[in-house]
């Protein structure tokens, strides 16, 4: 399982010098970041949940120290599951989709990848 969440942590920063449409996966990350402090009332969930996963999954080593493998785990994949959210916001439509690869797909599955490695983690 160890080989199994090394590989989500190395999808998840690989992400970030991936393309995504126009940007980079820095940028959106950023983006996202700071959409956060702009208190926009109508998508303030929405990038608070965005925000939480990336913060989950950027402090996941850290948080091994506090909480169990397997919680963590089922909270990587809530955040995976949330962050799927943002297909239907941003894409109109379905050719849209193809602009997101491959960062933000890295991105989303690293999520899915390094929570199933920690969630089947013995305790």
């Amino acid at each position: 399982m160890n080989k199994l969440i090394w590989t989500g942590w190395a999808m998840y920063v690989i992400s970030f010098v991936l393309p995504m449409a126009d940007m980079w996966g820095y940028d959106a990350f950023w983006m996202y970041f700071k959409g956060f402090f702009e208190f926009d009332e109508a998508e303030y969930l929405s990038v608070l949940a965005i925000n939480l996963s990336n913060v989950v999954m950027i402090l996941s080593p850290l948080l091994l120290r506090a909480i169990s493998a397997r919680t963590l785990g089922v909270l990587l994949i809530l955040g995976g599951l949330h962050n799927t959210r943002f297909l239907w916001e941003v894409c109109d439509e379905l050719s849209d989709l193809g602009e997101l690869f491959p960062a933000y797909y890295v991105w989303w599955i690293s999520f899915f990848v390094a929570g199933i490695g920690l969630w089947r983690t013995p305790s």
